[in-house]
C-alpha cells in the first residue's frame, strides 16, 4: 500500500514553475495539437516536468505495454500457445481414422502453413491415411468480435489489422504486388501467389503524379465475403513493385482450404468436410494426439513491443481475459483483466477506457500519468518482468531505427522507448540516458496535423523538431 501511495503522491508536487521553463517547446508544434508529457527522475522519484499529464488522449501503439505487463504478471514467462489435434487413438483402425477429428485454435500469431503441414505429417506416422468422419476447426477460445470496437473501417483489409480470431494461420496475411509491365501500360498487373486460397482482382488505372493530383484518386480495396477482394483506383508508375498484403476477414475459409490442401498433399483422404465447431466441449475419450507449441512469452513480447506487433497484441489481450475469467476471451474481458492484473500489482489505471491491446482502437484512453505509474512499475520490476529490453532503441532497431526525432549523435542509443503512432498521433514512452542518470518520460502528442505539400517534403515536420528539442532538453538539462 505504501509504495502505491508513493507512487502517486509525486504528481501532487507544485511544478508550475518547471512547467514554465518547457512552454517554449510548446511552440514548436502547430496550432491545435494536444500535448501531454511527464518526466520523471525514478532515483529519487523526483517529478522533473509535466504538462497536461491528466488529460485522456489516444495512446496508440503505446497501450502494448499494458499488455506486455499484464502477460508478464498472469501468463508467465513459460507460457506458450498450444494448438492441439485431438482426436481417441483407438479409432485409428485400418489406416483409418473413425469419426471427426478436432483442430483446436487458441489464438497462436506465429501458427503457420507449415505448422498444420508438420502436424498432418504426425498425424499421418500413427497410420492414418484416411478420416472417415469431418475435420473439425474448433476456435472457441475467443469469442466476441474479431476486431476492437472504434477501429477504421478502411483499415481492415491490410495486414496491420489483421482480425484477432482464434484462428491465425500465417498471421491472416496475404502477400501480394502491383506492378507496371511497360512504360505505356493503361493498366497495373497483380500478382498473388498461386497457393493462396483467397480471390483478388484488380482494375487500377496507371497514371501520372498530375493526373492522380487531378482526379482525386489512390489506390483503393473493396472487402467482400469469403475473402474476395477488388483493387481499383490508380497508381503512378515505379520501377520496382509495390508490395501488398491482405488481411484475412474470414479465418475459417482461409484455414479451411490450406487443411483441405495440406491433406491432401499429406495422403491423407477426408471422407466428410472441414467444419467450424464453436463449443469448447470435447468427446469424453478425447485427448490430444498431435500438438504444436508457439515460441515462449518473451520472444513474442520482444517482437510485439520492438516491431509493434499488432497482432500479438490483440491475441494476448484475449488470452488474458480468456485465461484470468476462464472463459472465451473477448476485448471486453481481456481490458476487465488487464486492469484487475494491474490494481493487483498496485497500478491502478483508474478511468482509462481499454478497447484492445494493440491500440489501434480510437476508443482507447491514457494519460501520461497513468502511462507513467505502469513504466515507473516495469522500471522498478525489471528484473522480474524483463520488458526493458524489448522496447526500441533510437537508430538501432525496432520502431526507433529510423525515427527521425531520436535521429543524430546526441540521441543515438540514449533513448530507450516504445512508440505510439497513427494518423494524428505520436507518442512516446520510455527511458533517456543522460549523464546525471537515466530519465523516465511519457511523451503524449495528439490532433497532429501538418499537411504534406511539395514544400513541406522538403523540410523537417515539426513533430521531428519538437522530438529533438525535447530529447536534447531532457540529456542537457541539469534539472537541479
Amino acid at each position: 500500500m505504501f509504495k502505491r501511495i508513493l507512487c502517486f503522491s509525486l504528481f501532487l508536487l507544485p511544478v508550475n514553475l518547471l512547467a514554465d521553463q518547457w512552454s517554449a517547446l510548446h511552440a514548436l508544434l502547430p496550432k491545435g495539437t494536444q500535448l501531454s508529457y511527464l518526466i520523471l527522475d525514478p532515483a529519487n522519484n523526483q517529478l522533473l516536468a509535466q504538462s497536461n499529464a491528466d488529460i485522456l488522449r489516444t495512446p496508440a501503439s503505446l497501450q502494448k505495454l499494458l499488455t506486455a505487463t499484464a502477460a508478464k504478471l498472469y501468463l508467465g514467462d513459460d507460457f506458450r500457445y498450444q494448438t492441439t489435434l485431438e482426436g481417441n487413438p483407438s479409432r485409428i483402425k485400418n489406416n483409418s481414422y473413425q469419426g471427426d477429428i478436432r483442430l483446436r485454435f487458441v489464438g497462436d500469431p506465429t501458427f503457420s502453413r507449415a505448422d498444420i503441414k508438420a502436424m498432418l505429417r504426425s498425424f499421418k506416422a500413427m497410420g492414418v491415411k484416411q478420416i472417415s468422419g469431418n475435420f473439425l476447426i474448433n476456435a472457441a477460445h475467443f469469442s466476441g468480435y474479431q476486431w476492437s470496437d472504434g477501429q477504421a473501417w478502411n483499415d481492415l483489409g491490410v495486414c496491420y489489422t489483421a482480425p484477432s480470431n482464434a484462428i491465425i494461420v500465417n498471421r491472416n496475411c496475404v502477400l501480394g504486388n502491383l506492378s507496371v509491365s511497360t512504360s505505356d501500360a493503361k493498366k497495373a498487373r497483380l500478382f498473388i501467389p498461386s497457393y493462396e486460397p483467397v480471390e483478388i482482382s484488380s482494375d487500377v488505372d496507371v497514371v501520372t503524379s498530375e493526373q492522380r493530383d487531378e482526379q482525386f484518386c489512390a489506390l483503393e480495396v473493396t472487402r467482400n465475403s469469403q475473402n474476395r477482394y477488388h483493387l481499383w483506383g490508380c497508381m503512378v508508375p515505379r520501377n520496382r513493385p509495390l508490395g501488398l498484403a491482405f488481411s484475412v476477414n474470414d479465418p475459417f475459409a482461409y484455414a479451411s482450404q490450406i487443411i483441405e490442401s495440406e491433406l491432401k498433399k499429406a495422403g491423407i483422404k477426408l471422407k466428410g468436410k472441414v467444419k467450424l465447431v464453436q463449443s469448447k466441449q470435447a468427446d469424453a475419450a478425447s485427448q490430444v494426439l498431435v500438438k504444436h507449441q508457439s515460441p515462449e512469452l518473451g520472444k513474442l513480447l520482444q517482437v510485439m513491443l520492438k516491431d509493434s506487433d499488432n497482432l500479438i497484441a490483440d491475441s494476448l489481450f484475449k488470452t488474458l481475459g480468456a485465461a484470468y475469467f476462464q472463459t472465451a476471451g473477448n476485448f471486453r474481458n481481456g481490458a476487465q483483466a488487464l486492469k484487475l492484473i494491474l490494481q493487483a500489482h498496485g497500478v491502478d489505471l483508474e478511468n482509462a477506457y481499454l478497447a484492445d491491446g494493440s491500440g489501434l482502437s480510437r476508443h482507447n484512453l491514457m494519460s501520461a500519468k497513468l502511462f507513467m505509474a505502469v513504466l515507473k512499475y516495469v522500471y522498478q520490476n525489471d528484473a522480474k518482468l524483463k520488458l526493458l529490453d524489448s522496447f526500441s532503441i533510437a537508430g538501432v532497431d525496432g520502431t526507433l531505427h529510423y525515427h527521425k526525432g531520436v535521429a543524430g549523435p546526441l540521441l543515438k542509443g540514449n533513448i530507450v522507448a516504445k512508440t505510439g503512432s497513427m494518423k494524428g498521433v505520436a507518442n512516446l514512452l520510455g527511458i533517456v540516458k543522460t549523464t546525471q542518470g537515466e530519465r523516465l518520460f511519457a511523451l503524449v502528442i495528439n490532433g497532429y496535423n501538418w499537411p504534406e505539400t511539395a514544400l513541406t517534403k522538403q523540410t523537417k515536420s515539426p513533430v521531428v523538431i519538437f522530438e529533438q528539442a525535447f530529447f536534447e532538453k531532457i540529456i542537457n538539462s541539469p534539472f537541479e
